[in-house]
């Protein structure tokens, strides 16, 4: 039995929720360069939406008050012949919360949330090919990787991407 205030939450952001967004991601950039291909300056200059109307939803895990960790899912868009595919973008979870299925819970809520979207059958992902901990995570619910970009991005060593998909 969880004690009052122990009790993990999941749920959508809202515009309201958009600085905090930011600024955890950015945390989380700090804590982790060599698997976000992000950077803060990037962030700064163009921070994240936190409301994707119709076409995705962006999630957060928090235990009283406190963020856990969070996930986005948006349709594809720009290309009527690619409308079929979500992506999982910014998937981070906190240090202190990984392994605790922080981050199961908030992929697997991604991927309830494609199936909601009409005409979504498939969602793709990258992913820093030396993280095994993601990598092992998104293997064991079903993505199978399908490109390795060498070079990918740099913090500043160059680091290798995966690319994984998950059919619908």
């Amino acid at each position: 039995m969880s004690a009052p205030g122990n009790t993990l939450t999941l749920r959508a952001l809202t515009g309201d929720d958009r600085a905090r967004y930011n600024e955890f991601i950015r945390q989380g950039v700090l804590a982790h360069p060599d698997t976000l291909r992000i950077s803060p300056a990037d962030i700064a200059g163009a921070p994240f939406k936190t409301e994707h109307g119709d076409e995705g939803t962006t999630f957060v895990t928090e235990r009283a008050g406190h963020w856990l960790g969070v996930v986005t899912l948006e349709r594809e868009s720009g290309r009527e012949k690619r409308r079929h595919i979500a992506w999982i973008l910014r998937m981070y979870v906190a240090e202190g919360s990984s392994g605790s299925g922080v981050g199961r819970g908030l992929l697997r809520a991604a991927l309830q949330r494609a199936r909601e979207l009409p005409g979504v059958a498939k969602v793709n992902l990258t992913v820093a090919a030396h993280n095994a901990r993601a990598v092992g995570l998104y293997e064991s619910e079903g993505f199978r990787s399908f490109a390795r970009e060498e070079d990918a991005f740099r913090d500043p060593e160059p680091r290798t991407e995966l690319t994984m998909t998950y059919m619908l």
